[in-house]
């Protein structure tokens, strides 16, 4: 879709000043960069889809970028720390107001952008225009849609952005709709963020990688966007849920909230909120990204009317969702759509049972996803830089804008070994055993009544409980404060509860007992992508049985480890006791 809009380049030429900044002082310039360009963020959220968009301008050397920030949104902390990360020049809001630019960029909405001296391209920060939000509460019960309603474009009758950035076709009919006066501003540009998704499926097994998943392990990454009817705000239990719910060899859970949610309470806060499950193995991305990464990584993400859950079911995840915020999404928006359509979150229904059912659903959401997450797959970046150097008045670069890959992710620093309760079906002379292993921090006691449990832990355990009541002390070989004939001495000193100590590596194992015996256990045959650690609970559930031998023996250990699905893997371990 062309637009009738301004045609740029207004703002060069004579002497524009250089509002205190260096980079635009000839006294003090290296690079005389004819070609000014002010971003405009509101809030950490706006920041880091700014960060995607401003690659456009990458590698051109007539063109010098500042940032300022509006403060108008209530969403403040964190903003100064974000400006700083970035490295880039930051002009301060009533400077940025008094200075004149070839282009300014906003990926939000609110503060004065009616007084910005240049012509204004506003980018969206999601997933497109889903939102109800009132910039007045004297608007009584109108609904305006956050960014396509006139209450947002206008002010005095004028229209504020040059060019209204839409990533799909069926947005430019809703403006069409609520502010008609517009449309001739709207251009179909695709979503930068989308592309990013679709440039980095093929690294897929890399991020795995990054996140610690082993072979057969499934990702359920958690999303919440922010307020009281996010998935978070109404359920913030759910993942200390997930992690008691799910067996920790076959599972693991990642959370990414929106940066609203982080910064609209302290990440401090956000954090003692869920230090358990952090306690437990949940993996946390960060809010200024990582998100991105682990949703290519998950096997399934459960989330809300955010944008993140949207992304997941357009690259093809299962997804479940709250339905709590559904009434502040428009229904005739691209978001209302898939809410209708995937599996609805239900606190009472098992987990397992959710996912299973999204997992049937899933080429459901895809197609419903997929059909409006953008009109420009692929080609997002290229037409924002198109738009960017036609409304500046400048010749646009060659070389094709690049679409880079998102970066790998690196959750907030978490125990790398939390406490496991053990819970064994199938007794020693079984052909297979059932084994599930559970954070302990979160499990509830009893589980299965027919079960056999213990307690097992690493040397490495920070809470003092769980490291005095444990059964069975283990520790990576490389991670040995000590010679491990020594550290299992220490063990049986120091910790009560302990009947048996023992260090892994990826090949096998040596287990001592507190009354002497010791074995030395080589792994013959084992699972794809087993955890090294797992035969430890195995001999150690042997040997401790009612109706096992009590001792450690040489020998042949031939058993079946029987999944969820009652699938039987082998595995076999060759013991040389004494």
């Amino acid at each position: 879709m062309r637009h009738l809009g301004d045609s740029g380049g207004a703002c060069r030429g004579g002497e524009r000043g250089d509002a205190g900044l260096s980079a635009f002082a000839s006294r003090w310039r290296t690079v005389a960069a004819p070609f000014r360009v002010l971003a405009v963020v509101h809030n950490v959220t706006s920041a880091t889809r700014m960060m995607d968009v401003l690659t456009a301008l990458d590698a051109d050397p007539r063109v010098q970028a500042v940032l300022t920030w509006t403060r108008s949104s209530i969403f403040t902390h964190g903003v100064e720390e974000f400006l700083r990360g970035t490295g880039r020049l930051v002009l301060e809001w009533e400077d940025a107001l008094g200075t004149e630019f070839d282009l300014a960029i906003t990926t939000s909405l609110g503060g004065d952008l009616h007084r910005i001296k240049a012509p204004l391209l506003r980018i969206p920060h999601g997933m497109g225009y889903n939102k109800f939000l009132n910039r007045k509460p004297e608007t009584g019960n109108r609904k305006p849609v956050f960014g396509l309603s006139r209450e947002w474009l206008f002010h005095d009758g004028r229209l504020i952005p040059s060019s209204i950035v839409l990533s799909h076709e069926e947005q430019a009919d809703r403006l069409a709709d609520d502010c008609p006066d517009a449309l001739h501003a709207a251009l179909v540009a695709g979503d930068p963020c989308y592309d990013r998704l679709l440039a980095s499926l093929p690294h897929r097994a890399r991020y795995r990688r990054d996140l610690g998943l082993r072979a057969g392990q499934r990702l359920i990454l958690i999303s919440s966007t922010w307020g009281e009817r996010s998935l978070f705000g109404r359920h913030p239990r759910l993942p200390r849920r997930l992690l008691a719910e799910l067996p920790a060899d076959g599972f693991r859970v990642a959370l990414a909230l929106h940066p609203n949610v982080w910064h609209g309470h302290g990440p401090g806060q956000v954090a003692a909120w869920i230090a358990d499950a952090r306690r437990s193995g949940l993996l946390v991305l960060p809010p200024n990204e990582g998100w991105r990464a682990a949703l290519i990584a998950s096997d399934a993400v459960i989330g809300d009317h955010g944008s993140v859950a949207y992304y997941a079911a357009a690259v093809g995840h299962p997804v479940v969702l709250d339905r709590g915020g559904a009434e502040s999404v428009a229904p005739d928006s691209a978001v209302a759509r898939l809410l209708s359509a995937a599996t609805a979150f239900d606190p009472r229904r098992p987990l397992t049972d959710l996912l299973t059912e999204a997992e049937a659903g899933r080429a459901r959401t895809e197609a419903v996803a997929r059909e409006r997450v953008s009109s420009r797959p692929g080609r997002s970046l290229e037409l924002l830089r198109r738009e960017m150097y036609r409304l500046m008045g400048a010749a646009e670069p060659t070389r094709p804008a690049p679409v880079d890959t998102v970066a790998r992710p690196v959750p907030l620093p978490g125990p790398a070994h939390p406490a496991l309760w053990v819970s064994v079906n199938g007794g020693p002379d079984a052909d297979g055993v059932c084994i599930r292993r559970h954070p302990a921090a979160v499990v509830d006691l009893p589980g299965d009544p027919d079960a056999v449990g213990f307690l097992m832990a690493w040397d490495d355990e920070p809470d003092r409980r769980l490291s005095d009541l444990a059964d069975l002390v283990v520790c990576p070989a490389p991670e040995l404060p000590q010679d491990g004939g020594a550290w299992c001495g220490r063990v049986f000193a120091h910790r009560v509860g302990a009947t048996a100590a023992a260090y892994y590596d990826d090949e096998g194992f040596v287990l001592r007992t507190r009354d002497g015996g010791r074995a030395a256990a080589s792994v013959v045959k084992a699972p794809e992508g087993m955890d090294p650690s797992l035969p430890i609970a195995v001999l150690f559930h042997r040997i401790t049985h009612p109706d096992g031998p009590g001792v450690l023996a040489s020998g042949t250990v031939q058993t079946a480890l029987i999944g969820p699905d009652g699938g039987r893997d082998p595995l076999v371990l060759s013991v040389d006791a004494g």
